[in-house]
């Protein structure tokens, strides 16, 4: 569709990463599995295991603090699908955990994480063992498939590209090499990773559709009867710019995935595609159904509200994996990796925090040149023990919101690696 280079071979991205996944498994099979001690441990490099790991060091220096992350370097998703668009190459998008080591002296442990022993205070990875004297957990999500194996295929063949890394890198190939037809996009209930990703994500494609001029249509399939946030603003752009490119199918269930005949059957009818996005219902990561804090039928691990504390002493859980008054989002796990850091500083000195409330702040592109935006801030009840929101939308797409945008989002890059 679009040529412009995502400035990244595919098949050395792909090998690059595969080597260095296995490396770390097999060493651990030639020696016997280490031991280590921190004070704090955190699994997950994304948004909130990065910010908790920062604020803690930030705040203690003489902290001893372990991240955990599988991926060899850090991707972010909040503006990925201006990658995929070929409004921003790849490399603005990544940063090297390497800089938290040189900066704040935060031991970063580039492994598997295998299991977690809560009995012990330990963390099991493929080359030992981590104990712990706290834990903050943030592995995000899986995808929710187990009833629905017809996904299976789908994942191979129609990346959902919700995971930050080789799908992003395969969608934008396809994407690249799309020349015309129909696009299906696909749309699970909530909630799922950042509410407003996939409407975005159609408008920019139906942008590029228009810009091209392609042979093409796009059929975006929701489940919901609409967007679950700034719908006004989006189903204006559908309708104003789109309504010749792409036809919006609401309320709409997918019962079947052919990636041979590429078809997706829906309780709407069958739709044919060139190219697909098929997003699949989410999940916390089974990491933690292993580790006992997901109950069963569970798909969130249940957190003290107010702070993000499991059942289990000084074991937290943040960011998408938890069943939180926030929506799933990286700058929603941002706020909290900050007020986790700040609590387990103040518990480290004998001290308590006071209650924080966190907000909410979202930015979607309607097209390569527009943009809309959402902030929500909360109120805690006690009487109701519920939080009490206030909704502000502004949905008229404008190109300053655009590029307050990506000033947010560099701001949010600069607090996590700079």
């Amino acid at each position: 569709m679009s040529k412009k280079s995502s400035g990244v071979d595919r098949r050395e991205f792909l090998v690059g990463v595969s080597a260095l996944s296995l490396s770390a498994p097999l060493l651990a099979y030639t020696k016997a599995p280490k031991r280590q001690k921190a004070q704090v441990v955190i699994v997950g490099g994304g948004y909130g295991g990065v910010t908790t790991a920062k604020y803690l060091k930030k705040e203690n220096p003489g902290l001893d603090v372990v991240l955990i992350e599988e991926r060899p370097f850090f991707m972010s998703c909040p503006m990925s699908n201006h990658f995929l668009a070929g409004l921003m190459e790849l490399t603005p998008l990544c940063f090297s955990y390497n800089v938290l080591e040189a900066k704040y002296d935060i031991r970063f442990v580039n492994d598997k994480v295998l299991g977690v022993e809560l009995d012990k205070r330990v963390v099991r990875t493929s080359s030992g063992y981590i104990a712990y004297d706290y834990l903050v957990l943030s592995p995000g999500i899986d995808y929710d498939i187990e009833d629905k194996p017809f996904y299976r295929d789908s994942l191979v063949f129609n990346p959902p590209a919700f995971k930050p890394g080789s799908e992003h890198i395969y969608l934008k190939r396809l994407i690249e090499d799309f020349e015309g037809g129909d696009i299906v996009i696909t749309v699970p209930t909530p909630p799922y990773r950042c509410p407003p990703a996939p409407y975005e994500r159609a408008a920019l494609i139906a942008s590029m559709i228009k810009r091209d001029k392609l042979k093409a249509h796009i059929y975006f399939i929701d489940a919901n009867e609409r967007p679950p946030v700034n719908s006004e603003g989006f189903l204006t752009a559908y309708y104003d710019l789109y309504k010749d490119i792409a036809t919006y199918v609401t309320s709409a269930q997918v019962r079947d995935v052919d990636v041979h005949k590429k078809v997706v059957s829906t309780s709407h009818g069958n739709f044919k595609y060139e190219i697909a996005n098929i997003i699949p219902p989410m999940k916390a990561s089974s990491l933690l159904e292993d580790a006992g804090l997901l109950k069963k039928g569970q798909k969130w691990v249940e957190v003290n509200p107010l702070t993000f504390e499991t059942s289990v002493r000084n074991v937290f859980v943040i960011g998408d994996a938890s069943q939180s008054y926030l929506p799933k989002s990286g700058y929603a796990a941002h706020s909290e990796g900050k007020l986790v850091a700040k609590l387990i500083n103040a518990r480290l000195r004998g001290k308590e925090i006071k209650e924080e409330f966190l907000q909410m702040i979202c930015y979607a592109m309607v097209s390569d040149r527009e943009a809309i935006m959402t902030e929500t801030a909360f109120r805690y009840d006690a009487v109701s023990k519920r939080f009490i929101p206030t909704h502000r939308e502004d949905n008229q797409r404008k190109e300053s919101t655009a590029r307050r945008y990506e000033e947010w989002a560099r701001g949010l890059w600069r607090d996590l690696f700079g």
